[in-house]
């Protein structure tokens, strides 16, 4: 699309298990959403299963609670969709992240396989358990 411009950068790495999406910029709900698709569509491409979104490096605007649900409600969606599933994690930094995790209840209450995270280690061990 002529004069579409992404506000959050997105690096894939492809490792032995899983894709790697690390982005950074400033948030918007659009590019949520945009982010969440390519994951799992990145994972299909790369022959994983499993996808980590690293939203370590996005700045700007806390997500609101709604943005949050629509986005657990959009994961999930894309969830279900996929074949073979695609397991997501998502790590960041608190506000960014929800301090009670809403989003990934509101995906995991829809049939999600998706956690979200603020230690990296804790969201690789849970990536690659499955």
């Amino acid at each position: 699309m002529i004069g579409l411009l992404f506000r959050v950068r997105v690096e894939v790495r492809v490792h032995g298990e899983h894709v790697e999406l690390r982005c950074t910029g400033k948030y918007s709900r659009s590019e949520a959403f945009r982010v969440g698709g390519l994951a799992f569509s990145e994972a299909a491409a790369a022959g994983r299963r499993s996808a980590l979104i690293d939203v370590r490096g996005v700045t700007g605007s806390i997500p609101t609670i709604l943005d949050r649900f629509d986005m657990g409600v959009h994961i999930a969606s894309l969830h279900l969709e996929q074949k073979p599933r695609v397991r997501l994690a998502l790590l960041g930094h608190e506000p960014m992240i929800h301090p009670e995790r809403f989003g990934e209840i509101v995906a995991r209450n829809r049939g999600a396989d998706a956690r979200v995270f603020t230690i990296e280690a804790q969201a690789l061990d849970w990536l690659t358990a499955a």
